[in-house]
């Protein structure tokens, strides 16, 4: 079986880039089986269950702020 993200990966919604909206980068921190991941957005204590196939890598350095 093979998954389209690895554990700890960062992605963003494919969605936002289509429309040119700035949303946030998640990690990837569960993988499901039929095509879903689970996602810690950024800065944020909830998880979200999504589809795989709605998002793409992170191709940009994440930078953690010191807060």
């Amino acid at each position: 079986m093979s998954f389209r993200f690895k554990l700890g990966e960062i992605v963003v919604p494919m969605v936002g880039k289509e429309m040119d909206t700035p949303v946030g980068p998640s990690k990837v921190i569960g993988l499901l089986l039929n095509g879903y991941v689970i996602l810690q957005p950024a800065g944020a204590l909830r998880r979200l269950v999504v589809e795989a196939k709605d998002y793409e890598r992170f191709k940009e350095e994440v930078v953690k702020s010191d807060n």
